[in-house]
Order: structure tokens, then C-alpha cells, then sequence
């Protein structure tokens, strides 16, 4: 089984050194992104400049098996145009990547069909598409293993590849799903409240997906305890990848932005695997999802902005990439012009409710 060694906590001297940089500037500048920098410097140990340099989003894709249930409003075949979209440059989410300055991976992981002509990374293929999960499981242990493995290897890759600040997706129909699913194990939320209208499915649709989610949590019943054994039976390579993903992040010193709920549900998993994952997890967005504000809660921060993009595979964190550089920016460049002169009245904070 895949195993972290324990999660080395960011450097909190050198977050309060970045806290104490920033007090130069009037009080209550940078607002919400204030801490987020200070978050980050911590995560970064000190380094400069803090602004990310090489910012990579890297997409997990794979088709579910639960997606032949009348779960999305999308076929199946929808999956492999995505991923050979995005790898060749073309769609929405590349676009955004491509105004941010952010690198782009594409990875399959599970995806039907062959894809070897296209620009997507087949060298991770786990197997074709996973287990219904309402009958059977989604994975075997070897192929939860595997997946795991695709995660750490692309989060390696790219903090070897000089990587600062990593995004990770998923890009899959029917991933909402397992998603709600498994969120509902985690949180104890009901199935039913966890079961959202995902890609805008009717009520027939949204009936079909609820049965889905209970069925999927009932044989997932045992697994509560075990992050690994509910990736495993009510899960996807793609979300057992994202991950090892983000645990792997976490054990490299490297932030990572996530923005909706699968990515949050990885986060919060990456945290039961590898404890101390939690603090290299930044919030880049909301999404009109009333599981993700919960799984924020578990892990402990909240969201840079509130946009609530909800086009999925990083869209939202590809959005707060520009916000980050350029608060970060802002923060390297205090006090290249001498300390600002203040009075005796000038306060380093202050309570806008208060006054």
C-alpha cells in the first residue's frame, strides 16, 4: 500500500515574517488575501520571491461505470473529447491555463478508448472506466494502488519540473457521483443532501443519481475509517489519483489549489492518508455545492474568492492564479522604496465591524 512519510508542517517563522513585511502596508491591504500569502510564504519556507514562478494544473480523467445509470447530462463518450480537448490546447479550461501562464496536464488514467494519437499522457492508464459503484466496487486494490501511483508520479514530476504551485482536477461524466458518495461517508451528510443537480440533470436524473449515492454509501458501509478502502469501493482511479496527488504535494513542500468538490474531497482524503496534507491546501473558489463549504470546514481554510465558476477541472483556482502573483508580487516589492513614514496613530490592523 501506498504509504507518506509524516507531512513536514510549513515554516511558521516564516509566515509571521511575512505577516510582519505585510504590516507595512495600510491596515486591513490585501484583505482575505492577506493570510492566503502568509500561508504561502510558510508553505515555501521563506523563499523569494514569493510570487509562484511555474504554476501547473494537472487533470486526472476517467470514466465511472456509474455514468450508463442516467447519472449526468452527458454521454459517456463525452469523457475522451474533454481530456484530448485540453491536451491539445482547446476548450474553456485551456484557455483560462493559457491567460494565467499555467502548464497543463493532461493525464488518463481510466478513459475508454484509445487515445495514443491524441496529446493526452496515456503512460498512467490504470484500466478502462471503474465498477458501477451502486453493485460493484470501483476498483480492485491493485488498480487503487496504481492510481495512487499515477498521483505521486505527476506531483513529483512537476515539483522536479520547478513547479511552485500545483492544481489538481478531475475530468470525468459521472464523477459527481462517486464524489457525493464518498463526501457523504466522510461528512456524514445524507445521500440525498449530498446528491446535487452536478451537470444539470433533470429530476428523473437527479432521482437516478440519489439511488446511485445511497447504494454507493451502503456498500461502502464498513470502509468509514479507511480513506484507501473508500477510494477503492465507492471511489474512481481519477479521484484515487488526485489524491496521491495532492498527498504527494504535500509531502514536496508545494502548495495546491483547490476550487471545487472533488478536488476538496481529494484534499480531505490526502489528509486522512497522509496527516498534515491540510496545510498546503489553499481555497481558490466556491461552487454552488452545499457539500464544499463543509468539506472547507474539514480541512480548515477558506476560500480565496467566491465566484462560484463551476465549470470543474480547475477552472476557478486557474482564475485566482493571476490574484495570487499579483498580491505576492505586491508583498516582494514592500519596502523597495524605504519604509513608509507613519504616525503615532497608525494601527497594523483593525475590525471593519467594529470600527
Amino acid at each position: 500500500m501506498t504509504a507518506w512519510t509524516s507531512i513536514t508542517a510549513p515554516d511558521t517563522e516564516a509566515a509571521a515574517a511575512n505577516s510582519r513585511r505585510r504590516e507595512l502596508l495600510p491596515a486591513g491591504s490585501l484583505g482575505s488575501l492577506g493570510p492566503v500569502l502568509d500561508r504561502l510564504a510558510g508553505i515555501r519556507a521563506g523563499a523569494s520571491p514569493l510570487a509562484p514562478d511555474r504554476v501547473a494544473l494537472v487533470v486526472f480523467a476517467g470514466d465511472h461505470g456509474i455514468a450508463f445509470a442516467g447519472v449526468s447530462a452527458y454521454p459517456p463518450a463525452a469523457t475522451a473529447r474533454r481530456i484530448v480537448d485540453l491536451a491539445a490546447g482547446l476548450g474553456p479550461v485551456a484557455s483560462l491555463a493559457s491567460d494565467a501562464g499555467v502548464v497543463v496536464r493532461a493525464i488518463d488514467v481510466a478513459v475508454r478508448g484509445d487515445l495514443s494519437g491524441s496529446a493526452v499522457d496515456v503512460s498512467h492508464h490504470v484500466r478502462t472506466a471503474c465498477g458501477r459503484i451502486d453493485m460493484q466496487d470501483a476498483l480492485s486494490a491493485e488498480d487503487l494502488e496504481k492510481s495512487f501511483a499515477a498521483g505521486v508520479a505527476m506531483a513529483d514530476a512537476e515539483v522536479d519540473g520547478g513547479a511552485d504551485l500545483l492544481i489538481g482536477a478531475v475530468c470525468g461524466v459521472g464523477v459527481s457521483t462517486p464524489t457525493a458518495a464518498l463526501v457523504s461517508a466522510v461528512t456524514g451528510i445524507e445521500p440525498v443532501d449530498a446528491t446535487t443537480r452536478g451537470s444539470g440533470i433533470d429530476d428523473a436524473g437527479w432521482i437516478a443519481k440519489c439511488e446511485a449515492v445511497r447504494d454507493a454509501r451502503f456498500r461502502a458501509r464498513d470502509c468509514y475509517g479507511d480513506a484507501s478502502d473508500l477510494l477503492r469501493v465507492a471511489g474512481g482511479p481519477d479521484l484515487a489519483a488526485l489524491t496521491g496527488f495532492i498527498a504527494q504535494a504535500a509531502a514536496r513542500r508545494t502548495a495546491v489549489l483547490v476550487d471545487d468538490v472533488p478536488s476538496a474531497l481529494a484534499a480531505v482524503l490526502a489528509n486522512r492518508l497522509a496527516p498534515g496534507t491540510d496545510a498546503y491546501v489553499i481555497a481558490a473558489d466556491t461552487v454552488p455545492e452545499r457539500t464544499y463549504a463543509r468539506l472547507l470546514q474539514l480541512l480548515g481554510v477558506s476560500a480565496i474568492s467566491a465566484h462560484q465558476i463551476g465549470l470543474g477541472s480547475g477552472t476557478g483556482a486557474l482564475l485566482a492564479v493571476p490574484l495570487i502573483r499579483s498580491a505576492a508580487r505586491l508583498v516582494d516589492g514592500i519596502g523597495e522604496g524605504g519604509a513608509a513614514e507613519r504616525s503615532e496613530h497608525a494601527i497594523d490592523a483593525w475590525d471593519a465591524e467594529l470600527l
